[in-house]
């Protein structure tokens, strides 16, 4: 049971993160159980997990439906992520740490170049993702590192629509700021590194609130 409860959990979020249930759209119990050939149980548990993050709403007699983020809600949540980002990039740079550690960030950097090259927005987005991850992780801090994957778990999908909104000009002076942090963190004290992270992060959270804003989505 909880194999096909975890199953159940991680097939809906993925579906949720990555609009094939878009916002405000319904989720049927009894359809997604016979999607994922389980019985209702572990699916009505994986729900009821998912309302309390903060993904669904189960409201009786108006259905299982996915919560739309608006520009306001990404706002508040670029907030949360950016603090937990700049105190993870204090604590990694504070460690001094070689270049073979922090090989995660630039092999994802690497990944972020060649999805420029071949104009690939999903695979761009995708190796970004990786990197702000592996930063999380690298930092040393599990409970950091745990809380902002939940937060950028959540964000997701509306992160990854804002990001296909965006210019390939916004795409490549992001992937030079990727870079130049890494070589920061490597060689910059740790408040100065952190300092400049924090003014990175806000002008990117200005960018891509910009874009939706731009663009008149009301949900996402």
């Amino acid at each position: 049971m909880a194999r096909a409860y975890d199953t159940a959990y991680r097939t809906i979020k993925h579906w949720i993160q990555e609009g094939e249930i878009p916002p405000g759209g319904l989720i049927d119990e009894n359809e997604t159980a016979r999607k994922l050939e389980t019985s209702r149980t572990p699916v009505r548990e994986a729900l009821l997990r998912l309302q309390s993050e903060g993904f669904i709403e189960i409201a009786r007699g108006k259905g299982i439906r996915v919560l739309p983020l608006s520009s306001a809600d990404m706002r508040e949540i670029y907030q949360v992520i950016s603090g937990l980002e700049v105190v993870a990039v204090s604590l990694l740079a504070r460690k001094r740490p070689s270049s073979e550690e922090v090989e995660p960030l630039f092999r994802a950097t690497r990944e972020m170049e060649e999805a420029l090259a071949r104009q690939d927005v999903n695979g761009w987005g995708k190796a970004d993702e990786t990197f702000h991850r592996e930063l999380l992780r690298l930092s040393g801090n599990r409970k950091l590192y745990e809380v902002g994957c939940q937060m950028r778990d959540f964000v997701l999908r509306a992160h990854m629509v804002a990001l296909r909104l965006q210019t390939d000009e916004y795409r490549q002076r992001s992937t030079a700021n990727h870079a130049e942090l890494i070589i920061a963190i490597l060689t910059r004290n740790s408040q100065t590194v952190a300092d400049a992270h924090f003014a990175q992060r806000l002008r990117g959270e200005d960018a891509l609130i910009a874009v939706v804003e731009k663009f008149k989505v009301a949900s996402l």
